[in-house]
């Protein structure tokens, strides 16, 4: 069972997270994800965001992470 993902400088860019963000609405099982000094623009974090509000992570570590700001 997978239950950390560091996934640290792998050139992931928008289209990539979309992908991340599928799996992450199913997750079951990730304790943590490391996505530090990646290429994800606001369109890519969108829908990182959109996936952790259906599937919570309990611990996150984006350092290095550019957010938008949800309201």
């Amino acid at each position: 069972t997978l239950t950390r993902l560091d996934l640290y400088k792998n050139q992931i860019g928008d289209s990539g997270a979309q992908y991340l963000s599928e799996a992450l609405k199913t997750n079951k099982s990730l304790t943590l994800l490391q996505l530090q000094t990646n290429q994800i623009g606001d369109s890519g974090a969108q829908y990182l965001a959109d996936a952790l509000k259906v599937n919570k992570i309990p611990t996150q570590d984006m350092a290095h992470y550019r957010f938008l700001v949800l309201f």
